[in-house]
């Protein structure tokens, strides 16, 4: 099931980097690349991130010792594992809102000629 999911996500995310490439090719749009970063790249990046944050998480919860912040603060008691969840979570938003921000302010608008 997860081999089904890992492929249909790089199915879409692959349709959407081809998508924004021809557009940019017909326009010159530089802020069509732009949005490239966080509907494309960000996700791809945060893959691998989620895998080894998943794997982090398992050993934590097997109680084996994980040196690796943020890990860290959940095995001192500074953080409880929802609080790290929440938090990455929340991090990956800001990231991907800012990179958002950005691609949305490149795009040029476009001028109707009469």
């Amino acid at each position: 099931m997860i081999v089904v999911l890992v492929a249909t996500t790089f199915v879409l995310y692959s349709a959407v980097a081809v998508l924004l490439v021809r557009k940019y090719r017909r326009t010159g749009d530089a802020g069509l690349l732009w949005l490239g970063l966080p509907l494309v790249l960000l996700p791809l990046v945060a893959l691998p991130l989620a895998l080894w944050l998943q794997t982090g998480v398992d050993r934590l919860i097997l109680g084996q010792r994980v040196s690796i912040f943020p890990f860290t603060l959940v095995e001192q008691g500074r953080l409880t594992m929802g609080g790290l969840l929440t938090w990455l979570n929340l991090l990956e938003h800001v990231v991907w809102g800012v990179l958002s921000l950005v691609a949305v302010l490149a795009l040029r608008g476009t001028r109707k000629q009469s």
